[in-house]
């Protein structure tokens, strides 16, 4: 038709009668695309609707398809283990004794002792909090037969895992910060991934920790620092009804709790939690976790209504990139399922820093960026170098 109408003279109309049937037969196509399009969009609406209802109801009704891994690794042979190594010496209660007298167990033991326990039940005195780190590190290497970047401090490969690793040395580090990754992190993404080849994505919390501490040493080279990676909990496979909901949060948040709580005293603690993991890391602190300074990042939420709900004496900071997808989750909480308020809006009562140059939901740990350094400069307790987006409800500490 194109050219048909192109080689029409601008000196000759077409003819009335041409004119109106031209006219009636485009009436005609008009009237019978509108009606296929309308049929079309109400089947689509009418689909999207049955998808929704079927999807809703399966969140709403489904249950968690991980079952709650209890305990520590191997804790039935527990008792037996220390009976062969240390007759006479009675085994600490794993379900009840604090880590002031795990450890005063172990500096009971004799060097030999020690060791032939870590040999013989590495998944209790490597994830045992109180133990000595040195020994949890020998029980973990064996453990895990793996090559890693850091040390681990917590292996557990029942279900999904846990690991715990470190970068740096816990007992000599004036700063220490913990990440808490969130929704599709597991033992196996951590553990058999390269984080130094091309192409892995910052949102890896190995390369995450170590991007960090290498920001932190360059702003304060001669400042002992540490960064941990703590994935002690089932994080959530991905954007499902788990992540949703705060049942994995809370059953890993004790956990969190008391690692936190046997750090070295002396050490500043800074906690960062990304995505779901800012939901633990919330549950975390309200419920006695030691922290100088909590970081919420892509968070959906914290489960709380503001700073003020997590109960802490931390500071709580936020930081959100503009891109980053986290940024469409209703704030909501209604029958459990939602996270509350988005911690970066002025009512929650969080400090909310730059991120300057940082891309995606991923691009926080980015190096170069003021969202990187920012990390740092808060780790490091350099509050008053932090690029805030918008001056703090109450004064900098």
């Amino acid at each position: 038709m194109i050219p048909q109408l192109a080689t029409l003279s601008p000196a000759r109309p077409p003819e009335p009668a041409l004119g109106r049937r031209f006219a009636g037969d485009v009436g005609a196509v008009t009237r019978s695309l509108t009606s296929l399009s309308v049929k079309i969009l109400k089947a689509l609406a009418l689909s999207a609707v049955l998808s929704s209802c079927t999807t809703a109801g399966a969140w709403l009704t489904g249950g968690d398809p991980h079952h709650v891994i209890r305990g520590l690794p191997d804790a039935a042979a527990w008792r037996g283990s220390v009976a062969a190594v240390a007759p006479g010496i009675p085994a600490p209660d794993l379900s009840s004794a604090s880590p002031g007298q795990v450890a005063a167990f172990f500096a009971g033991l004799t060097e030999g002792q020690r060791r032939q326990l870590a040999a013989g039940d590495p998944g209790v005195v490597g994830n045992l909090e109180g133990a000595p780190y040195p020994l949890r590190y020998a029980a973990n290497a064996g453990a895990a037969r793996l090559r890693t970047p850091g040390r681990l401090l917590g292996y557990d490969p029942r279900g999904d895992g846990r690991v715990i690793e470190v970068f740096g040395d816990l007992p000599t580090a004036r700063h220490i910060a913990v990440i808490v990754p969130g929704s599709g992190w597991d033992l196996g993404k951590i553990m058999h991934t390269d984080p130094h080849s091309s192409g892995q994505h910052d949102a890896n919390p190995v390369v995450a920790a170590l991007a960090l501490r290498a920001e932190m040493s360059r702003l304060s080279p001669r400042t002992g620092t540490a960064v941990v990676v703590w994935l002690g909990y089932d994080a959530p496979e991905g954007i499902d009804r788990q992540a949703a909901r705060s049942e994995r949060a809370v059953a890993g948040a004790p956990a969190l709790t008391a690692f936190l709580n046997d750090l070295p005293r002396a050490a500043r603690i800074t906690l960062i939690g990304h995505s779901y993991g800012t939901v633990v890391c919330g549950h975390a602190v309200r419920d006695g976790g030691r922290a100088d300074n909590v970081v919420a990042l892509a968070s959906p939420g914290m489960d709380a209504a503001s700073a003020g709900d997590l109960r802490t004496g931390a500071r709580v900071w936020a930081a959100r990139v503009s891109d980053d997808p986290i940024g469409l989750t209703p704030h909501v909480r209604l029958g459990g399922y939602g996270h509350e308020t988005d911690p970066i809006t002025p009512g929650f009562g969080a400090r909310v820093f730059s991120t300057g140059a940082a891309q995606g939901h991923g691009g926080y740990y980015s190096p170069g960026t003021e969202s990187l350094a920012n990390l740092a400069r808060i780790a490091l307790g350099r509050t008053a170098d932090v690029t805030l987006v918008r001056p703090p409800a109450t004064p900098l500490r």
